[in-house]
């Protein structure tokens, strides 16, 4: 919810908390959440590799609980908002860490792309979520109490949540010999009372899989790491340039100018729109990435999303003006495209593409790059005026054209890895020849081999 913030102006220069402070200080405090985001990734590097993930969930849910009850307490002061997305921030960084890591060893390889898929269905329900809370002024009470009213019920769930469910991952529990824990938890995380031969097989590729990657170092640039590090870099680069700040308020100011209503009332409509359609096709797209493969789903999307962006940002450069319906139009068709993969994939693809040493660390240099493109796109477009037509050429030309090189790299590159256990998908991820792009699967000893 919070980082609905710096992706869209959700009339922060006309709330209290802001009013009487220069330009570079709102645009620092909105920024403090990418910033501690990036802090939050590289302190989970060294958690995860020493705590449960029960216990670094607690640690997270601090977080949060402090800054909520920082902004419940004082919405109106900068320092307090401050503190409160740094804080946010902070939780982010590790949760996305701990999501991606937690969640690529446990859950089943046939369902990878449909749960490991919905992390990204997630931030954007609480984007939608954040953007409409933050955006409507009331005098009942303010935008940002209410939003930290709202994330301490979040945590009450999770707290119970985490306490209940929460089951350790057996490649924690293998690494550290803990064999017996390893089977129970696989037994829990199965729905099974006893230990099944599809148990016993998985656990014994944890343990093949381990072993494997006891002979490489814990450096992300060698062993064959970087490979998938660019790969998934350049992925995330595709996300942001998608769905970034100056590409959401030139769709934003076009859908608004077409709606007859308050300017307020309007921005809301806008985001609530927008949101929507890539929540429900993001939701499609979540049921079929399994079936459809998600290499094949990316690349349409990342494909269909420039060609609509660089084509209306020309349409843009060329003429005076375009009429907002039209303009309207294809924006919507854009979020549908970019709704099919470009933002969701890449978390399904850094939950299996890295080997046990080096994944933390990798899945944190990938999200890394993403904060710091967010932070270099917000701070260049803070001040821009996006109610001018002659921005929206510019902004939509430069985020489309860079997306066909990627789309072409990640075509000629990029393995299609699923309903791959973890083990067979990172081995596929290091190959550099006789890479599966689609259709019937090898077996593990002919990746490995």
């Amino acid at each position: 919810m919070y980082l609905a913030g710096t992706l869209y102006n959700t009339g922060f220069e006309n709330q209290e908390w802001s009013r009487g402070q220069s330009d570079s200080a709102v645009m620092a405090t909105l920024l403090m959440f990418h910033v501690t985001a990036v802090i939050g990734s590289l302190v989970t590097c060294f958690l995860i590799e020493r705590y449960r993930k029960k216990q670094i969930n607690y640690v997270m849910m601090s977080f949060v609980i402090t800054g909520c009850v920082v902004v419940v307490a004082v919405p109106h002061n900068i320092i307090a908002i401050a503190f409160a997305r740094s804080l946010m921030g902070l939780a982010h960084g590790m949760a996305f860490l701990v999501v991606l890591i937690h969640g690529g060893e446990i859950v089943i390889k046939e369902l990878r792309g449909l749960i490991m898929g919905s992390v990204n269905f997630c931030v954007i329900s609480g984007v939608l979520v954040g953007g409409l809370l933050i955006s409507v002024r009331t005098d009942a009470l303010d935008q940002h109490r209410f939003l930290g009213i709202l994330g301490l019920g979040y945590m009450l769930i999770a707290f119970f949540m985490n306490f209940a469910v929460c089951y350790e991952s057996p490649v924690f529990l293998v690494q550290r010999k803990l064999d017996i824990d390893a089977a129970r938890c696989m037994m829990k995380l199965r729905n099974e009372s006893t230990e099944t031969w599809q148990i016993r097989n998985e656990l014994t590729e944890i343990r093949t899989m381990l072993s494997e990657d006891e002979t490489t170092t814990r450096s992300i640039w060698r062993d064959g790491n970087l490979r998938p590090l660019v790969l998934l870099a350049l992925a995330k680069v595709a996300s942001v340039l998608s769905f970034n700040y100056a590409v959401n308020m030139v769709k934003l100011n076009v859908i608004t100018h077409l709606l007859d209503s308050s300017e307020t009332e309007a921005v809301n409509l806008s985001i609530t729109i927008l949101m929507s359609i890539r929540i429900v096709v993001g939701m499609v797209t979540m049921f079929a990435i399994d079936a459809l493969g998600q290499r094949a789903l990316q690349l349409v999307s990342i494909v269909s999303t420039a060609v609509v962006l660089v084509a209306i940002g020309i349409a843009y450069l060329a003429a005076d003006s375009i009429p907002h319906d039209y303009g309207a139009a294809v924006f919507f068709a854009c979020e549908v495209g970019a709704s099919l993969g470009v933002t969701s994939v890449p978390d399904v693809l850094c939950s299996e593409a890295f080997n046990t040493k080096k994944k933390a660390l990798s899945i944190a240099t990938v999200q890394i790059l993403e904060h710091v493109l967010y932070v270099i796109i917000f701070a260049v477009t803070f001040k821009w005026d996006f109610t001018v037509p002659d921005q929206y050429g510019v902004t939509l030309v430069t985020a489309g054209i860079p997306l066909l090189p990627i789309a072409y790299m990640l075509y000629r590159k990029l393995p299609e890895t699923s309903k791959m256990s973890i083990r067979q998908a990172r081995i596929e991820f290091y190959k550099r020849d006789g890479i599966v792009f689609g259709g019937s699967k090898n077996s593990v000893e002919a990746l490995y081999d």
